[in-house]
């Protein structure tokens, strides 16, 4: 049976539903039975596609797979009088409706099963309704169907959809979804054989334009949204349209906060909550009262998703934006859609603008002007297209093993590399090469195209344990292979992490040379700081001790200056910063190469391969500056001969930005990123002395060595509790004791933390005199360093803030001043290179301007201490600046923001994911004079610039006296 495209005017199956009928049925006619995936945006006719299919395709018995018992109930409705179909007389008035049957509680045994399958053309159910059933019925009712189609398919990686799923592996599956891919990053099986475009979806007019309000508030959010929201309904309904307005809230407590607001600001609309804890009774009153419209305002938590239909919902106020791509489509899609008839008009969504949000590829979407009707449509179509690209790759898979799925291979981050002397391989080889008794997948997967295949062989041995003939031990090892033929690059990953496979290769690709030697090593090139935290070393002259492992501080064992001619590494792991993001590598002499983190895909293995190749071919690369410049963490056996120049929390409470974890001390409690931690004074011996510091108390602490571990202690008679959430309080020194403790950061770019001394081995020059850039302090008090709420012009902070006022460039100028700062001021600006992030860090003169190294210390630990808002992702600076500005705002009624204001700080947020950044520091220190600099002032500067530039690029600019 064929279908015609509708008319313009005229009802019947329109442009997607045939699309996607004809896709399906095509697929069909090629006899495979391998998942199918069809991605339609939501309102665009899924169900009619469903319906189409069941006609057209004459299946004997299909099962329905639903998320919800509201659209299994939905979806039956429409099966039972073949929607379009029989409405617009798209089928004959004479043809037969299908008897529909709906499994909402388990069957007791398999016969009760089998006598409902039998009596069904259409079967609608829950994979937990099917969890409910005995397993033998739930086997039979698997068994009596022949076609599965999934409904919202973006669940089916869940076990309770992939068990029905992998019943059907003989028998026609179709997957329908908006979202075709998971924010878990593990991918929906099933090869896309259809993909209608948001863009045509908007277009063809099956979505309303979308006007999307960005609200943005530093004293009360809610409030704001709220009115704004409310305001909007009024105008609507008073237009005659009959809409409805949902609030979206993140959790019940959140619900219990907004509820009371919107009754305060629309009674006459009688707002309503729902989510899923309500009773079912306290729910079903919720609905009938927006359904009837003596509500028009639903509060609710992650409800009216999946399956609700009620296209009356046309405003949003989402004071809690969705975090992830799939779900705000999904919710996006039903305040969208267009129905005829109605009397509807445009969606309208007000977002709160609170917080920065985890899915990146939202960014763009909550921009301040973003216009959602356009970038709707591209983050839909970049992240389906990212997902048909994996895909095709598994589709380019010609053979395919039946006892284990591509899906759920996750090789490991991990392969021993050759260099072949043929552009030409033979994968289908590889079961002769093992033989075809232990090979576990017949067919093994091959993709020609992309040069990939994979298996699973099964290995017997005979037990560790004892001598026993009658049991043996039987393991499972994955190869996976990569032949880059224009490179002439062989691959081989063997899932127990360990041989070479020089006969494999040779079998496979013809005659190979494996990459061995230091060459291997080239793979940590680029990587700044590398911190050695395994090696191996092989003594080529001792016959007693020829191979020692070195871990943590013992790795300075496996770089002996006198024995330098006779040893070598034979294996090295280690840790460091690539673009200011940690990573970490290891590689072998004898060739293989690998990192800690898995593979979600085949895929993602293979771009890493070739990610390998890269710097293995480089030549320019050089061994001798990648290991000279190992950090080497070194066992404290006394207290280091420097002086300390600032403290720092555990860098992992930076880059979460949370408030859990408190400090209180005088009845007075802190977020612990908002405590400063600040040098006593700049002692070479003893132990490390330091404050913690707030803007309402300072308590002096110390961390003394004993027994190669530091022992902090409080110096004070009481001493500051730490807490986290709900857990009780506990000493703050007893916290630091269990934990790593701190990180100290001394003169000479030392680090210490947990009882290891870290020292760069690299040279250094001193810091360049003529980099020092005088400025004019007239009218300025070298004692005063911050300009406070009061803005204080003669200050040195006021000074500088002037200066960047002057320079006319900066986009945003930030006063952070005050504990727990990021910097004494904060100025971004988009230029030609990318997004600039510019940290000032202000020290008041210890006196006149002169060479003492002492007004440098704290200054230059500050600088020290900021550059860890650098590392990994922008995300928690930008979260950090602005908590900050707000708690600032709150407290004081002034703006911290000297040029610019918050949106504008969103505007460089939602750039800093397109354009390139990069982070500037400068420290400015009247009492530094530029005539009078002395030697121990320049090196101290150029150590600083070397820890800056090494863990984020950062380069050091300095301003002082004259």
């Amino acid at each position: 049976m064929g279908f015609q495209e509708a008319a313009d005017g005229q009802p019947g199956l329109r442009r997607p539903q045939l699309g996607a009928v004809h896709s399906v049925l095509g697929y069909w006619t090629t006899g495979r039975v391998a998942p199918v995936t069809v991605v339609m945006p939501t309102g665009t006719g899924k169900t009619e596609t469903m319906l189409a299919l069941l006609v057209a395709g004459t299946l004997p018995r299909l099962l329905v797979l639903v998320p919800s018992d509201v659209l299994r109930d939905q979806i039956a409705d429409k099966f039972i009088a073949l929607g379009v179909l029989h409405k617009y007389g798209i089928v004959a008035p004479s043809a037969l409706r299908p008897v529909v049957g709906r499994v909402t509680t388990g069957f007791r045994d398999a016969e009760q099963a089998l006598a409902f399958a039998d009596s069904c053309n259409v079967i609608v159910t829950t994979p937990h309704a099917l969890q409910a059933c005995a397993p033998t019925a739930r086997q039979a009712l698997l068994a009596a169907c022949s076609h599965l189609f999934v409904d919202e398919a973006h669940h089916v990686v869940a076990r309770t959809w992939a068990e029905p799923r992998e019943a059907f592996a003989d028998r026609p599956v179709v997957q329908f979804t908006a979202t075709p891919f998971r924010e878990d990053g593990r991918h929906v099986e099933g090869q896309i054989v259809y993909d209608f475009p948001l863009e045509q979806a908007q277009r063809q007019q099956y979505f309303a334009p979308i006007n999307y309000t960005s609200v943005i508030d530093l004293i009360d959010t809610d409030r704001a949204l709220a009115q704004q929201a409310v305001r909007q309904l009024r105008r609507d309904v008073e237009a005659g349209l009959d809409h409805l307005l949902m609030v979206r809230a993140k959790s019940t407590r959140r619900v219990d906060e907004l509820l009371p607001l919107y009754e305060e600001l629309a009674r006459d609309y009688a707002p309503v909550a729902l989510y899923y804890q309500l009773s079912a009774t306290a729910k079903k009153k919720a609905l009938q009262a927006i359904r009837g419209r003596t509500s028009r305002i639903v509060v609710c938590v992650n409800m009216l998703g999946e399956g609700f239909d009620l296209p009356e919902l046309k405003i949003a106020a989402v004071h809690d934006p969705q975090k992830s791509l799939g779900v705000t489509l999904q919710f996006v899609g039903r305040l969208a859609r267009v129905v005829s008839g109605g009397r509807l008009g445009d969606a309208s969504v007000f977002v709160a603008r609170t917080e920065y949000h985890v899915d990146e590829r939202l960014r763009s979407l909550y921009a301040e002007n973003a216009d959602w009707n356009l970038v709707l449509r591209d983050l839909s179509q970049a992240a389906v297209a990212e997902q048909r690209e994996i895909s095709e790759f598994e589709a380019g898979f010609t053979s395919k093993p039946a006892a284990v799925t591509l899906r759920n291979i996750e090789p490991k981050l991990s392969t021993v590399v050759y260099r072949t002397q043929s552009d030409e391989w033979t994968p289908e080889s590889i079961p002769a090469f093992f033989g075809d008794d232990v090979m576990l997948t017949q067919p093994i997967g091959i993709n020609p195209a992309e040069g990939v295949a994979w298996c699973v062989v099964e290995n017997r041995s005979d037990v560790s344990w004892g001598e026993i003939k009658t049991v043996e031990e039987l393991t499972y090892e994955m190869f996976v292979l990569y032949f880059d033929r224009r490179r002439r690059l062989l691959y081989i990953n063997s899932s127990a992490n360990s041989g070479l496979f020089p006969e494999l290769a040779e079998h496979v690709a013809g005659p190979s040379e494996r990459f061995t030697g230091s060459t291997v090593y080239r793979v940590m090139a680029d990587i700044h700081r590398l911190i050695p935290t395994n090696i191996g070393v092989l003594d080529v002259r001792s016959q007693f001790r020829r191979f020692s492992m070195h871990v943590g501080s013992d790795v300075t064992a496996s770089f002996p200056t006198g024995e330098a001619q006779t040893k070598t590494q034979t294996n090295i792991s280690g840790s460091g910063y690539r673009a200011g993001e940690r990573v970490n590598i290891s590689a072998s002499i004898k060739g293989r190469i690998w990192s800690h983190s898995p593979a979600p895909t085949v895929k993602h293995w293979r771009d890493w391969c070739d990610n390998v190749g890269d710097k293995l071919l480089d030549a320019s690369i050089s061994i001798e500056d990648i290991t000279k410049n190992f950090i080497v963490p070194q066992d404290l056996t006394a207290r280091p001969d420097a002086a300390l120049l600032g403290v720092e929390w555990p860098w992992e409470h930076f880059l979460t930005v949370t408030e859990n974890l408190r400090l209180l001390y005088d009845g007075r409690a802190y977020p612990m990123i908002d405590v400063d931690l600040r040098p006593r004074d700049q002692s070479e011996e003893g132990p490390l002395r330091f404050w913690v510091e707030t803007a309402a108390w300072k308590v002096g602490y110390e961390a003394d060595l004993r027994d190669g571990k530091l022992i902090y202690r409080c110096m004070e008679p009481v001493e500051i509790a730490a807490t986290a959430g709900r857990s009780a309080p506990v000493w703050l020194s007893s916290w630091l004791n269990a934990k790593d403790g701190l990180i100290f950061l001394l003169a000479g770019d030392r680090l210490v933390r947990g009882g290891k001394l870290y020292t760069p081995g690299d040279d250094r020059t001193p810091f360049p005199v003529d980099r020092l850039r005088v400025l004019d302090w007239s009218g300025i008090d070298l004692h005063v360093e911050s300009q406070g709420p009061q803005r204080r012009p003669d200050s040195i902070q006021a000074r500088v803030i002037a200066q960047l006022r002057a320079d006319d460039t900066w986009d945003v100028v930030i006063d952070d001043d005050g504990s727990g700062e990021v910097a004494d001021v904060v100025a971004l600006k988009i230029d030609d290179a990318g997004l600039l992030i510019h940290f000032y860090h202000c020290k008041y003169a210890g006196g006149l301007p002169g060479a003492r190294v002492g007004d440098l210390y704290e200054v230059c630990g500050q600088a020290h201490k900021s550059v860890v808002w650098r590392r990994g992702d922008i995300v928690p600076l930008f979260k950090n600046l602005e908590r900050r500005a707000r708690k600032k705002q709150q407290r004081t009624t002034v703006s911290p923001f000297e040029v610019g204001d918050l949106p504008s700080l969103y505007r460089l947020q939602e750039q800093a994911r397109v354009v390139k950044p990069r982070l500037e520091m400068t420290i400015i220190q009247p009492g530094l004079s530029a005539s009078v600099v002395s030697d121990k002032q320049l090196d101290l500067l150029a150590a600083t610039e070397s820890y800056l530039r090494s863990t984020a690029d950062a380069p050091l600019n300095v301003w002082c006296s004259g």
